[in-house]
């Protein structure tokens, strides 16, 4: 069996590949990632908003929690006991997809999902189909560039800490601050401490009806929403 992580873009089902429609299609069994039972899938909704200019109907989008835990024994224990629930709807089939936010290989679920389903299934096999990235996203929809000629973009996960997002932020021109939440009070500190910035921007659940865009010093505020992204910038005339 393949499994097929399907980056589907940060919000906008416009942006849903033909590839990651067509994969969707053929899956034998579609997963779509929940933080919790009873809770909506972010990735679930933009497929299914993708699909609606299809003539063919939308597959079973069956949810799968992924618990929002640190610890890696924790994850992989409780994903796999929702597999081993699901075997009759997986074993023997040919192909299963994960539809994920972004890009399928920048910080996708999809990693934890392999990882617990392959000692159940020796022969499964993975495969990645790429998606726009939320960086990616959040710079066109400014009309900015992220990085031109030498300059050193950075993509940090702020849930390292303070200390290692503002070492990595020092030796940056441009970067891409992800999980911006998991600094809390922090987060203007740490940005600051590894400035100058000529340009900060906060966009929130990008792609979405509800996206938001903060600009300046607001951009650094505490943020609650997990869905969102911090880009900066240092001097450049051209942004």
């Amino acid at each position: 069996m393949i499994l097929y992580g399907i980056g589907v873009g940060p919000g906008d089902p416009e942006l849903v590949t033909l590839k990651a429609l067509r994969l969707l299609e053929e899956a034998d069994l579609v997963l779509v990632p929940v933080s919790r039972q009873g809770r909506a899938s972010v990735a679930g909704d933009i497929v299914t908003a993708a699909w609606a200019q299809r003539s063919t109907p939308l597959p079973e989008l069956v949810p799968l929690v992924f618990p929002m835990v640190r610890d890696e024994e924790e994850r992989r224990r409780l994903l796999e006991d929702q597999l081993r629930t699901l075997r009759p709807r997986w074993e023997g089939a040919r192909a299963a997809a994960l539809p994920v936010l972004g890009d399928a290989a920048l910080y996708a679920t999809v990693a934890w999902l392999f990882e617990a389903w392959r000692p159940l299934a020796p022969e499964l096999e993975l495969r990645l189909v790429p998606g726009i990235s939320a960086h990616s996203f959040a710079a066109c929809a400014l009309s900015s560039f992220l990085a031109l000629a030498e300059e050193r973009l950075a993509v940090v996960p702020c849930t390292a800490g303070a200390d290692e997002v503002r070492r990595i932020l020092e030796a940056a021109d441009t970067a891409a601050l992800y999980k911006p939440s998991a600094l809390g009070e922090n987060l203007a500190r740490t940005v600051s401490a590894a400035g100058p910035w000529k340009h900060m921007v906060r966009i929130e659940r990008g792609g979405l009806p509800e996206e938001r865009i903060l600009q300046g010093e607001e951009a650094i505020s505490p943020c609650s929403e997990y869905l969102s992204l911090v880009l900066l910038w240092r001097e450049r005339a051209s942004v």
